[in-house]
């Protein structure tokens, strides 16, 4: 588990990578596994999220300092990201899109905490629970086909998450 807790802020190995084996060798626990290693990623999404919010109120003002027009830039990238915030930590939670740099991103930024824990929780239990269900069903043929469309899943479920916030 806590792999799953140092992916989330800088190790750059996917939890995944160490998933596949436990969830091959422990089947019946898939989903006790599932939901601790949600915990622990998640758990570890929140120290990256501090992390870049106070490392970023250390930084900023002497990046403001040295390249005029920054805090301009920043407050218009920050605006931006606050209209699609949510959607930018579902991507980052489900997707094989590095989740570290969407909690650094957040802390940046200044997500609300309570918005990012709850969306880094549903998208991250949704993203191992899936893969540990199939590993328990489908067995060694999952780790072969989640390799193989990760991707295609990863947009279809992006795709879907969107449109249902474009419609809510």
């Amino acid at each position: 588990y806590f792999i799953s807790l140092i992916e989330s802020i800088f190790f750059p190995i996917p939890t995944d990578v160490f998933l596949f084996p436990y969830i091959l060798a422990k089947k019946k626990n898939y989903i006790k596994i599932a939901i601790n290693i949600t915990i622990f990623s998640v758990l570890g999404g929140v120290i990256a999220y501090f992390l870049g919010y106070f490392l970023w109120n250390i930084i900023s003002p002497t990046l403001s300092e040295y390249y005029p027009g920054f805090i301009f830039k920043l407050n218009n990238f920050t605006n931006q990201y606050l209209e699609v915030g949510i959607i930018l930590i579902v991507i980052g939670g489900f997707s094989p899109f590095p989740y570290k740099i969407t909690c650094l991103g957040s802390g940046i930024i200044g997500i609300n905490i309570f918005i990012f824990i709850f969306f880094s929780l549903v998208s991250r239990f949704l993203r191992f629970f899936l893969v540990s269900f199939f590993l328990y069903k489908y067995g060694q043929k999952t780790q072969i086909m989640i390799g193989k469309y990760i991707n295609f899943i990863s947009f279809i479920f992006v795709a879907f998450f969107i449109v249902y916030l474009i419609y809510l």
